[in-house]
């Protein structure tokens, strides 16, 4: 939850629009939806921010809209072959950027891109909140 404090403090840029935080309730609705457990640090920012633009690259979140719907994503791409531990968190360039909370140590999971087959390609992050710190600070430190 560390980088996720730090991230957050980052949330005050111009570039940033996300949609509004989620209940409880809701992201507990998602989570059964997905029968997963999100990270602590993706918890924290569904309801902190609920999703959205972060400087020009969208993190899907929990939202009525389809686009920008981390569980309607999800729920696409297990249609067609994605394993049930990931959760589709980001589609930038072509990537999907998921939680694979099959790897769920201490409250966190590791934030991973997927090949075209769904297999892993590269660990990019730790946890939801180093994935977002590390996104948001890449200009920065």
């Amino acid at each position: 939850m560390e980088f996720y404090k730090k991230a957050k403090e980052l949330m005050d840029m111009e570039a940033v629009e996300f949609f509004g935080g989620v209940s409880d309730a809701e992201i507990k609705s998602a989570m059964k939806t997905l029968a997963v457990e999100f990270p602590e640090s993706y918890q924290a920012f569904l309801a902190d921010f609920g999703g959205g633009d972060a400087g020009g690259e969208f993190i899907l979140g929990i939202t009525d809209e389809e686009m920008e719907s981390a569980v309607k994503a999800t729920q696409e791409e297990r249609s067609v072959g994605l394993p049930e531990q990931f959760v589709i968190i980001a589609f930038w360039e072509d990537v999907l950027h998921c939680l694979d909370t099959g790897r769920m140590e201490n409250g966190e999971c590791p934030v991973v891109t997927v090949t075209d087959d769904y297999k892993i390609s590269e660990t990019v992050a730790g946890s939801f909140g180093e994935f977002l710190y590390d996104y948001l600070n890449e200009d920065g430190e």
